[in-house]
């Protein structure tokens, strides 16, 4: 019997993660088990409320689309999710014959994901994460997707302002990253340095990653 899939977005949206929705979509379609391709939207708050979409009838052009577009197509939340609300969810699943359960987001929906997969023990509902963060700051993985573009954005910058502040040497510019308790991003402004002269980390703090740059 075939089932159903559902995708849930969650978090921050990073600049790929409509990336990652489109090859979910893309290689649901290609299964011969998996029925309607549903998506959650508003995040894991549209589960409990059974707003769904079906993406599978989503055309092909619009689908290519998701591969330039930023943001989240499918809207993404931070609803905080009480324990009684791991055993709606449950129930949602079965009566929408949802099989298949996909959470995209970071270290928060990754948690989410472990808690749903285990209230749906024993139910023949199968629940897989998929990572993204800017903070690449998932447990196990080498690298999410979302943190790439963030790297690259922060190296980029941090030339910029640097070739800026180099120009008029009476300022001190002080650069403030984003990163949770992780330094990954702070760190990747390093990518900016073509000598010893280019802007550079001088210190990293672990809450807000903060980065000083010197001459």
């Amino acid at each position: 019997m075939k089932g159903n899939l559902l995708v849930v977005h969650g978090g921050g949206p990073t600049a790929v993660i409509n990336s990652s929705l489109y090859g979910v979509i893309t290689e649901a379609k290609k299964n011969d088990k998996i029925d309607k391709i549903f998506g959650a939207i508003g995040g894991t708050e549209a589960i409990l409320k059974e707003n769904f979409l079906d993406l599978g009838k989503t055309s092909e052009e619009k689908l290519e689309l998701l591969l330039q577009t930023p943001g989240t197509a499918i809207g993404s939340s931070r609803f905080a999710l009480e324990q009684e609300d791991y055993k709606k969810m449950v129930e949602v699943f079965k009566r929408n014959n949802i099989k298949y359960v996909l959470f995209n987001g970071g270290n928060g929906s990754m948690d989410t994901c472990g808690k749903t997969q285990k209230a749906c023990d024993g139910e023949e509902i199968y629940v897989v994460g998929i990572p993204k963060t800017i903070d690449n700051d998932i447990s196990i993985i080498d690298h999410a997707p979302g943190f790439g573009s963030a790297a690259r954005y922060i190296a980029a910058t941090t030339a910029e302002i640097g070739a800026d502040v180099k120009s008029l040497p009476i300022h001190v510019c002080v650069i403030e990253a984003m990163g949770r308790n992780a330094g990954w991003i702070t760190a990747a402004s390093a990518l900016a340095r073509k000598n010893d002269k280019d802007a550079r980390i001088s210190s990293i703090y672990r809450k807000g990653p903060l980065m000083k740059m010197n001459f």
